[in-house]
């Protein structure tokens, strides 16, 4: 048998022991975001009587019974959607969604949440977070978002009849710092990120290893057939392959690269194609990319000349809800080899069509004369957003 004085020196070291552990568990869990959505402002596209308004999904409550009034309802549309607007632009790490307890909840079944700046038909055009499979009568489910950016937060049911109800939306998001001229940070968006880029341009510093521009399509890609094209300044690249233009969704990509001194590629739907040009120039360069699926003709051009054509990935569609990105490679996970394929230069006019412009509008493009709008990227009125060391300088 223990002395009593052994025995209660022994207690005493579990307990340091556990809280030891405690606290180590508790300070090495990273922090949580607070749900934001309450108090905002919320729509839907339809409210099928008073009880079900949008704005009980956002109240705070967790209860669950439409009956007794705590769930939205739309009526039976097609597509039908419900928005929240943050009022200013956040980075969400998570949508917590609490569904309809008191019946129905296969209804909520494929629906999908989106986030992003584009208010149009209730945020139903921006970049998907998520895809709802399935939910249990009044559970709540966390859908991680992995700091996606945006105003606006949208659940929508795509491509069918149905009925949507929802009893909460929680939105566990930060402020996005956006970089400004002076070098410091603001919680909401400056008037840069919202009056485009006309006769400016992004400068990614050398010193800039984390840093990227996040760019808003003006419609959801679902495309098959485009024209990208995009001004670069760099220097002395070597033989580095560098990133130009990154756009990457669950199910599909879209990436074109500086494969190596004198070679381009595109990589699209795990399938790539290069292709023998003239380098990158220190003076500058404009390059554009077309792409249509019924034959797969696919081509490049460099300052208004067009290469060789080539035939690829015939029938692809290029699918919605990604996000396209300046800067870095989306497409690798390691932190050496994203180091190794960053851009580092100076990158202006960008625009993008949802078809492939005729040979005359490619070289108004480059001339700068008169030419199409871009329908899903126009530099002159692009909707962007800054993370790490990029700047926005005077084009000339």
């Amino acid at each position: 048998m223990l002395p009593l004085q052994m025995l209660q020196s022994s207690q005493w070291e579990v307990k340091f022991e556990f809280w030891v552990l405690v606290f180590s568990i508790l300070f090495s869990l990273p922090p949580i975001d607070p749900n934001i959505a309450v108090g905002k402002i919320s729509s839907q596209s339809s409210t099928y009587e008073e009880k079900g308004t949008s704005i009980k999904a956002i109240d705070g409550s967790l209860a669950n019974s439409y009956v007794n009034g705590d769930c939205t309802l739309t009526k039976k549309d097609f597509e039908p959607w419900w928005m929240v607007d943050l009022i200013s632009a956040f980075q969400v790490s998570a949508v917590v969604i609490t569904n309809r307890g008191d019946c129905c909840e296969s209804r909520i079944t494929g629906a999908e949440i989106l986030i992003g700046d584009l208010p149009e038909k209730g945020g139903t055009m921006n970049p998907r977070c998520a895809i709802i499979s399935s939910m249990g009568r009044g559970e709540t489910v966390s859908f991680n978002c992995a700091g996606m950016q945006g105003q606006y937060v949208t659940i929508t049911i795509p491509g069918r009849n149905e009925y949507l109800s929802l009893c909460e939306v929680q939105v566990l998001a930060h402020p996005w710092l956006h970089i400004v001229h002076d070098g410091g940070r603001s919680p909401v968006r400056d008037s840069e990120t919202d009056l485009g880029l006309q006769g400016r341009a992004l400068s990614f510093l050398n010193q800039s290893k984390s840093s990227f521009v996040v760019i808003s399509p003006m419609q959801p890609f679902n495309l098959m057939e485009f024209t990208l094209c995009m001004r670069v300044v760099v220097g002395d690249l070597g033989e580095r392959k560098v990133i130009l233009f990154s756009y990457h969704s669950q199910n599909d990509e879209l990436r074109i690269f500086r494969e190596a001194k004198g070679h381009f590629g595109l990589h699209m739907g795990g399938r790539s194609v290069v292709f023998a040009l003239p380098d990158l120039s220190t003076l500058g360069s404009h390059i554009c990319v077309t792409w249509e699926s019924e034959l797969g003709f696919t081509a490049f051009w460099m300052n208004g000349k067009r290469s060789i054509r080539k035939i690829y990935n015939v029938g692809h569609v290029l699918q919605s809800g990604g996000t396209a990105m300046l800067g870095q490679d989306q497409g690798v996970k390691s932190m050496a080899e994203q180091e190794e394929r960053r851009f580092v230069g100076e990158i202006t006019d960008l625009y993008m069509w949802d078809y492939v412009l005729k040979s005359h509008d490619v070289q108004n493009v480059f001339q700068v004369h008169q030419f199409p709008r871009g329908n899903i990227f126009d530099w002159n009125i692009l909707s962007y957003k800054i993370t790490g060391s990029v700047k926005v300088l005077p084009k000339d």
